[in-house]
Parts: C-alpha cells; structure tokens; sequence
C-alpha cells in the first residue's frame, strides 16, 4: 500500500510530461458507479457486489478515521481495479482518487486474519483524511492558485513520508483484527536490529542505506507515531502537529519544529526515546525466554543482509531455500558452503511460501499484459532440477497463489482468486497443467498456503472468513474438511502435515514460532522458543530433521532440530499484545468497527468515459521541474488514467520568450495517440560552436555573439505502441511509434545580417550556415522510434543491471515536402556485463549517426541524438560513429549525516575511455575523438527527504584532440 505522490523539496510543482505510459485498463472493460453522500465508487462492469460492500464500509468508517485527526474529506473517487494481480493500493490527488487493487495476498503476514478490502478501506481512507487535514494554512492558499499538484508537493515537503504511512498504519492497526501494527513480522527486522546493538540514528533508520538493511518507513512511521501517542496519551497529537507543519510548509524542518512545540523534542530526540522505550520492553520480554538450541546449516560467506527464505528438502537430501538480500536478487540456492545457485526465477508474487518436493521447485511470478499497465498475472512456475526445465503451469493469463507441488510431483495445489473477488481451491497435473479438480466454494471463504500431506491425500490450507481464520485439513477425493484450529483472530500461517503432526508459525505469543497439532490426540505443542522469530518448517522424508527459519541480525538462516516431540513444550496461550496495539485500540476505541456495516443496498448506474474525459487537478502558476519554463495553465487527467490534457501559456526562462501551448495524450486504445501545438516567439544567442561555412570547411570559430529571433508555429501529431515482454528475471521492455510535425517561422532574423538570416559572415571572407534553423518557411517533418531494454532484475547495492541490452533507433526525414529537407539515421546499442567483484559493472555502448549534410540552401540538420565523446563539445558529420567502455562500481558506504541538511550513503565511480569519429566524405574531412576520465558521484538525501539525489564530478582527459575538462553532474531523483 502506498500513498501514490510527487515529493519535491521546493514550492516547485512537477510539470507532467506526455510521453508517460499512464496505467490503464483495456478499453473493453465498461465501468459501472455507486453514487453515495461522500464517496463515488467505480468499478468494472459485474463487480457490484463488492462495489455495494465498500460503499457501505467506507461511509460506515467516514467520520471514525477521521476524527483523531479532526478533518473530514469532501466526496471522493475509489476505484476498484480488478484487473491486477497486484494486491496493492494507493491514494493520489493527480487527480484526487483512490484505488484499490482486489486481489488479495496470500501472505498471512500481510494480510492477516482481515479481509483484503477492509483492509485496503482502512489504510487508505486514512491518507484521504491526512489530505484534508494538510490543505489549511499556506497548504490552502497555494491549492487555490496552482492546484492539486503544488499541494501535493508542499504537504510532502511538510511531513516526512514515514508519518504518512506510519499513521495509516496506526489506523488500519486500531480499527482492525489484524492490522499490521499487531503482527510481530511487521516490526522483525527493526525489533532484530534494536536488540542486536544496531540503534541506527534518525537519518539512517527513515532514510536508509546500502550497509545495512533497514525496514521500511511504514516500520518507522507506526513506531513514532505510536510512541508519541503513548508518551502524550493524546490521540489527537499529530493532528495538532501537522496542523502547525502543514500551516508552514516552507519554513525547513517545519515537522520537527512542530513536533518540538508539543513535546518538547526535535525529531531526532523523540526517535532516540522511542528506541530506548522499545528497547526496554522488548528487553524484558527476551529475558524471560528458554531458546531452542539448534544447528545452524547456512554458512553464511559474509556480513551482508540476506534471507534464505522457506527452506525445503529434495529427494537427494538437498535443502534449498530462496535467497535474497540487500546485494542479492532473489535466486534458489542449495544451503551448503558454496551457496550453488540453482535457479534465478522472474519478479515474484511472494505468498510467503514455497514448495519443493522430489527434484521440483514451484512457485508463483507475475505475468504481464503486453499493453495495459493495470493488467497483470500471476502463474505457477516450476523449475525440474533434473531435465534443467522451467514450466508455466495452467496458462500464462491466470491469477494463481500458493501453489504447492504434491510429493509424488504429480498434482499441483493452488488457489485461484478470479476478477469476482472469489477464490477457489484448485488441482493442476504437473507438468502439463491440466485442472483436474476444482473445490466449490460456495460462501466464499478466502483460502490461502495450501500445501500436501506426506501421502498426498490430503490439502492443508488456511481459511479465513468474517469470523476470523480457520485451520483445514482437506480431502483430496472427496473435499471433505476436517477443522483443525476454529476461526478466531490468531495470525497463522505456513501448514505443513507430516504424518500425525499438522505444523504452523503463529505470533500469538508475542514472537513467531513453530507450533505442531497432534492429530490424534488433539494435543498443541510449541515446538520452537526463538529470540526474534522462527518460520517455515519442513521435514526431511525420514521423519528424522525438522529445517526452518530462524531470525538473526543478518537475515533469515535455516536451521535444523531433531524430530523429537519429547523436547516440545505443551502449549500455554499468554497472548502478548505487541507494543503500542492496546494504545491504539483503546484510543480509538472501534476495534470491531468494520464488524458491523451496513448493508444498504445503492443504485448502480453506467459510468461514461467520455463525461469524465475531462478533470482539472492542477491550474494557475507552475514552474517545471527543470526550472526552465514557467507556466499558467491548466492540467487534467481523468480518473481511468486514459487522457492527460495541458493547456496554457508558457514562459521560456532561458530564452526570455512566450508561448501558447497545448498538449493531449489519449491512452484509451491500443495505440497511445499524442498531438500537441503551440505559437511562441523564440530567441537564441549562440557563442562559441563548430559549424561548417559556405565552402564547406569545417572549423571551429567564436561568432560575435550571434543572436537569433524568430516566430514559431509548431503542430506534431504520433501514435505509440509501448509493450512490457517481462517473462523471466530480465525487464523486457519495447516501444516504437511514428510522429509527424509542422513547423512554420516566420519573421526569422539575426543581429548581424539581415540578407540571409542563417548565414553569418565573419569579417575574414568566411561565413557560417547554421543549419538546425529553419528561417522563413515550413518544415515538415517525419521521426520514427524504436527503443527496446533487457535488463536483469537488480538488488539494492546494484548500480547497473548485472546483464543486460538496450538499443534506441531514431529515424528522421523530410517525405512530406515542405521548404525544408532533411534526413538523419541514429542507432545507440548498450551492454551490461558483470565487473570484477560484486555490484561492479561492466558496461559500454556502440553508435551510429548518419545526417543529410549537403551544400544546399533547404538542407536542414535534425538534433543529435546518439551520446558524443566526454570532454569535447558535439560537432556534426555526415556519419559519426561513437564507442564507450565503462567501468563503474561502489566504493564506500559512509551513511553520514551532515546535520539535517545532507545524508551520505554511497559514494561510487566510473571510469571510462571514448572513442568517437566524425566524417564529411563529400568534403573529404574526417576527425578522430579520443578521451579517458573518471566519473564520481554521492548518493544523497537533502534536508531529510527520501527521495535520493546523486550529484558528482567528472574529469576529462582529452588525448586527440587535446583538452581537459571539469564538469558538475547532478543525476536524477530514485524514488
């Protein structure tokens, strides 16, 4: 879950560009709505029974969520997409909507014992009231003169990000069974590095770092917004701490200053003492344990953060688990010494479990929709370690979860979720993933982590309905159930049955261990006693060795106990609340408020596309984010995300020039079409430059301050096919389209000769042809692009992608007729390969220019588009061809914060040598290019907001020609 923002560190608002690809549904998809006193529900054509339920739910949680908070939100848009496989959702005011993606996870930690749109309605409702909250004071004035978008970028200015998940988290917590705040995984990683001597300071813990792994802002946000709730015992004090942010959001630190005003500490201070109270009482309930002593059989080879998830036994006695970390993709690997990598699987759709049984691995990837970005899959993938063959199990187009592969590696188990908000419970022959059964499901109990007895007989699965989550045993013949555990609010998860023994994680004494159901006896044990958690049993065919997860302060290792029942502790409930639950509860006071919705019955009527098409969110004065254009304008998205409208008037800061302009992408269709025009006054001073005169001799000449005016009329119209072709740990992406345009000048001129306003003479007997103008006339023209990537998926530390390839073909021409011609060829290919060691990368490019250079009045030169040596100025030929070797890598990981004004977590290098050579063979010129140099660069946050910024240097050693040359980069924001 997320709250869908731009986050800026100025009053700048972000001009929204449009080549975006917007996430969109297929046109065939008719949408219906729910028209309710505060809330408008759309959701897809057949969908309404729970398009009936969330609009009583979220008008039944309208005034309780917000009232700590003390701000009620005007009428809103929720979405319900039922088109993804994604079990996500997300809150934005470009333009103000909501939307939750149905599917739900089968991760029982994440989920819960809740039902998925409860809990998608609690915490994103909250971020709505959090955006009513924030539009007062200067936060109100700037929304009325430029819209949505500078509204949303001075609140995020205001509050730091973990405040806006923390406390919706809070919410979901408090108002919930289940909400995460109550689940001990949640707070895992923070609680181990607590504990384990790593207090990180505040900068470190909200704005992470590349040494060391450091959970989330969600994990933060719930820990400080819960502590200053206890330490206060206010409920409503960060409604008054945001009220004093949020009134000032340009003041700098305006949330800690705030913070400091009702508390009387600065951020900083109120982190340190929420560590030191989490560290007490976590302390003390350590203290009290008994461990379970183990052997620890994953050997780790370094100190770096890394999980070795859901270990599993093959029939040679191998165990395998999936490895994954901060300098690790997800990968299966044998745990032993060598760590052998056995499979690199694609973009998991983790359900908290795998499967492995015999010589198979089977697990479940997310496959996606070529074109629209909101569809997407969820598949049973298996891997055979002995043909070395990947399949995809009953189709590439299906919405899988859980799937688990029956020990005779005959059948497959997995639960299907369709786009009806339904699950059930199906049997796929392996490998050829034919459905051999289907459960009925008639009350439509969620099930989830399903996995086969020891005989393969028998499903054991979770069930969770409205009264809370059941243990099933289920029989594969007849589908009869037998209930193990009854429905109530205990969070278990990962059933695994050997035997008489029914094994399972619950956290329902305050940390996740390993308990075990004795079937015939009906007796519970608790089979493991972990200082920070133990997950995932699996048992060696023998029945001698049980393997499992055990939390250090390095990740998750396998460990193994012997199968020995006479060492399990008879279990005892002491149902330990995790820290700050109770508060929050008994603050709110509405723990079962999402028990008793009504059931209101709403009009459903048709919603039009083509009435919504139209949706100003932003207007008024803008500056882009480039800080080269000033605007007034208006800007409209609808709310399915199919056209973006910009019209306005545009100011040119560089230029000191005007312009209208207006710009629509339509997205609705398979196609995207994009069409754009605009009328300026243009003007260009040109310095020094390479050019070629009238006799075609190429020199490099300082003009005398050439200044260039003109009136532009400009109209571009182009399709655009953008496709995702992922299907395995390599992004795959492809788009290509084809644009035509008009440009008209008039009124063309120069400050020094006003008889052919693009030839400037010299004063030697020389004169210059600026070719990329066109002066008085029409150009009209064509431009064809196809750009393709394969990039393997990366891990955090990774700069680059370990392999991959990109290519980037531009086309231009002139078929149109016109006054103008022209024509230009370009090609840019890259490759990634590893380095040396570890995150270093290896990595180059090949290009290819060539450009209609002829000595003729209407010839006329297209920008440049392929990359030109580092260290000399671009100049152009005819054909060019350019050639770069990289070498880049990390070099520290310092994590200093320089007061609350910069945070260092990385800085890295690059070394590189160009080669580049240019050449006029109608002229008979040629001229070679060839420099080295070093890149180096730091990865920062400024004044403690979390988007990162790289900035750095380069130095150019030019060796033909000769030259060096300094040069300042500032990168992009990594979000």
């Amino acid at each position: 879950m997320k709250v869908q923002l731009l986050v800026f560190v100025s009053l700048l608002a972000y001009y929204v560009k449009a080549q975006d690809v917007l996430e969109t549904n297929p046109p065939s998809i008719k949408w219906s709505q729910i028209n309710t006193k505060n809330f408008r529900i759309l959701f897809p054509k057949g969908f309404d029974e729970q398009g009936q339920r969330m609009a009583n739910t979220l008008e039944h949680i309208h005034e309780a969520e917000a009232r700590s908070l003390g701000s009620l939100p005007g009428k809103l848009s929720v979405i319900l997409q039922n088109q993804s496989s994604t079990s996500n959702g997300f809150v934005s005011i470009l333009p103000r909507r909501s939307e939750f993606y149905t599917m739900p996870s089968q991760d029982y930690n994440f989920i819960g014992t809740n039902d998925w749109l409860n809990t998608l309605a609690a915490h994103e409702y909250r971020h709505v009231v959090q955006y009513a909250h924030a539009n007062r004071g200067f936060n109100r004035l700037a929304y009325y003169l430029f819209g949505a978008t500078t509204l949303a970028g001075l609140s995020q200015a205001a509050a730091p990000s973990w405040f806006w998940e923390g406390d919706a988290v809070a919410t979901e917590t408090a108002f919930t069974h289940s909400g995460r705040g109550k689940i001990p995984n949640f707070a895992l990683a923070f609680k181990t590095n607590i504990l384990e001597g790593r207090e990180f300071n505040y900068h470190k813990q909200y704005l992470r770092s590349y040494k060391h792994f450091i959970p989330d802002h969600y994990v933060l946000g719930y820990h400080m917004v819960g502590y200053l709730r206890k330490r206060t015992n206010d409920p409503e004090i960060w409604g008054k701490v945001t009220s004093h942010a949020w009134n000032v959001p340009f003041i700098p630190f305006a949330f800690s200053n705030a913070i400091k005003k009702e508390s009387n500490l600065y951020v900083t201070g109120l982190y340190r003492e929420m560590v030191k109270d989490l560290k007490q009482e976590w302390k003390e309930q350590l203290d009290k344990k008994t461990l379970t002593a183990f052997t620890n059989v994953t050997e780790r080879k370094g100190p770096a953060y890394t999980d070795y998830q859901y270990p599993q036994v093959l029939a040679d006695g191998r165990v395998i688990a999936m490895r994954s970390g901060i300098g690790d993709i997800a990968q299966f690997v044998t745990i032993d010494k060598n760590k052998t990598k056995i499979f690199t699987p694609g973009f998991i759709n983790d359900s908290g479990m795998l499967s492995a049984h015999g010589s198979t691995i089977v697990w479940n990837e997310y496959g996606y929709d070529p074109r629209w970005l909101v569809k997407n899959y969820s598949l049973i993938k298996a891997y055979s370690l002995k043909t070395r063959k990947r399949y995809i199990i009953g189709g590439k187009k299906e919405r899988y979860g859980s799937a688990a592969i029956s020990p005779d590696e005959t059948k497959i188990v997995a639960v299907r979720t369709d786009t009806d908000y339904k699950t059930q419970l199906v049997i796929l022959s392996f490998p050829e993933g034919k459905i051999l059964k289907t459960f009925p499901n008639e009350e439509n109990h969620f099930y989830s982590m399903p996995r086969w007895s020891d005989d393969s007989n028998k499903i054991v699965i979770l069930k969770t309905s409205s009264e809370g989550k059941a243990l099933v045993i289920m029989n594969e013949a007849d589908g009869s159930e037998q209930i193990i555990l009854p429905y109530g609010q205990e969070n278990f998860g990962y059933p695994v049955l050997y035997k008489n023994h029914l094994f399972f994680n619950s956290p329902v004494n305050g940390v996740d261990n390993i308990y075990a159901m004795d079937l015939h006896t009906k007796a519970r044990y608790q089979v493991t006693e972990s200082k920070y958690g133990a997950f995932n049993a699996s048992i060696t065919p023998d029945g001698r060795t049980i393997y499992y997860n055990d939390q250090t302060r390095n990740g998750l290792d396998v460990v193994s106990i012997p199968y020995d029942t006479t060492n399990w502790k008879r279990f005892s409930a002491e149902s330990t609340p995790q820290i700050y639950e109770q508060l929050l509860v008994e603050q709110e006071g509405r723990e079962t408020l999402l028990d008793s919705v009504p059931r209101i019955t709403h009009p459903v009527t048709k919603y039009s596309k083509l009435r919504g098409l139209i949706n100003p969110y932003t207007w008024g004065f803008y500056v882009n984010n480039a800080l080269t254009e000033a605007n007034i304008g208006i800007t409209s998205q609808d709310l399915l995300s199919t056209t973006r409208v910009d019209v306005g008037y545009n100011f040119d800061i560089y230029e000191r020039v005007s312009a209208w302009r207006a710009a629509v992408t339509y997205q609705g269709i398979f196609p995207i079409i994009d069409v754009s025009a605009s009328i300026a006054n243009r003007s260009v001073n040109e310095g020094s430059a390479s050019f070629y005169d009238t006799l075609q001799t190429p020199v490099s000449v300082t003009t005398r301050d050439v200044k260039f005016e003109w009136r532009e009329k400009n109209l571009q119209a182009g399709v655009r096919i953008p496709l995702v072709l992922t299907s395995s740990r390599y992004s795959t992406q492809l788009s290509f389209g084809n644009s035509v345009g008009l440009t008209n000048v008039s009124d063309f001129k120069n400050n020094i000769d006003t008889i052919d306003s693009r030839i400037i003479p010299t004063g030697e007997g020389r004169s210059y042809f600026f070719r990329d103008y066109v002066d008085q006339g029409n150009l009209l023209y064509n431009t064809f692009n196809v750009s393709a990537s394969r990039l393997l998926k990366q891990s955090p530390r990774d700069i680059n992608s370990k392999w991959g390839q990109a290519f980037n073909f531009w086309y231009y021409n002139t078929p149109y007729g016109g006054d103008y011609d022209g024509q230009q060829f370009s090609f840019t290919g890259i490759l990634y390969l590893p380095g040396l060691f570890k995150h270093h990368s290896l990595w180059g490019y090949w290009a290819y220019q060539k450009t209609r250079i002829v000595n003729e009045r209407d010839n006329y030169i297209f920008r440049n588009r392929i990359p030109f040596p580092r260290g000399y100025s671009a100049s152009r030929f005819q054909d060019f061809y350019a050639f770069s070797v990289n070498y880049t890598m990390p070099v520290w990981y310092p994590d200093v914060a320089l007061g609350p004004v910069v945070n260092i977590q990385r800085l890295r290098t690059n070394l590189f040598m160009d080669y580049g050579f240019g050449d006029n063979k109608s002229f008979n010129q040629s001229l070679r290019y060839n420099s080295i140099g070093i890149e180096a660069s730091v990865d920062i946050n400024v004044l403690r907001f979390l988007p990162q910024l790289d900035i750095g240097v380069r130095y150019s050693y030019g060796i033909s020609p000769s030259v060096t040359k300094l040069e300042f980069l500032i990168g992009t924001l990594n979000f």
